[in-house]
């Protein structure tokens, strides 16, 4: 099987991530394909990718009780690894080896292309000092805290916390300082303004009581 690299030319432009999926995916060969190969196709990209997507269920309110916690465990994986300065995932042997039917990719990935290719025109590579190393890892702390907060079994109080984190992986895809700055500021807002509903809910209760 052939991937793309992720590595540009000096001087030349950037490839897109939708590109790279497309590429990806049309080059997939055989019948299955193992996380451990998707992660390797998507190269740096693929951890910015990766939360944008686990954090969009959280977004919205969950149909099935306790929901957002299964789906926001991901994204604490995945905040972790950025914290602790790993642009790949670093997956068990075992979860490496697990994978998907090829055919299951190949339609999937268009899908996922496309939207992709509709935000892109938006993100850019800018402010390099937040995208940098030691930007990324105070970036993935922030994330740690929002990503355990989209987690918490609390109605509602995880979908902000998750589109915070749904636009800071779409910046740590293009490399976009601007976008993960305003995805990180949307989260901490959104957790200030939470902490200070659920003190007016405990000072009110705690008065019906007294």
């Amino acid at each position: 099987m052939r991937t793309s690299s992720t590595t540009d030319p000096p001087g030349a432009r950037p490839q897109r991530t939708s590109q790279l999926l497309r590429e990806f995916a049309e080059n997939l060969s055989g019948e299955r394909v193992s996380l451990a190969e998707i992660d390797a196709g998507l190269g740096d990209r693929g951890l910015g990718v990766l939360m944008a997507i686990f954090a969009v269920p959280n977004i919205f309110p969950s149909t099935v009780p306790f929901g957002n916690v299964l789906t926001g465990v991901p994204v604490i994986v995945l905040a972790v690894h950025l914290m602790l300065g790993w642009r790949q995932l670093v997956l068990p042997g075992a979860l490496a080896r697990r994978s998907i039917a090829a055919q299951t990719l190949k339609s999937f990935a268009p899908r996922l292309a496309g939207m992709l290719a509709r935000i892109e025109p938006l993100l850019s590579p800018r402010l390099a000092a937040v995208s940098s190393p030691a930007g990324e890892r105070i970036i993935g702390a922030i994330c740690l805290f929002l990503s355990i907060l989209s987690a918490l079994p609390i109605p509602f109080g995880h979908m902000v916390p998750a589109l915070a984190l749904m636009v800071i992986g779409l910046g740590l895809i293009e490399h976009d300082g601007f976008a993960i700055l305003l995805g990180a500021a949307l989260g901490l807002a959104g957790a200030v303004v939470f902490a200070l509903v659920l003190f007016g809910l405990a000072s009110g209760i705690n008065h019906l009581h007294l």
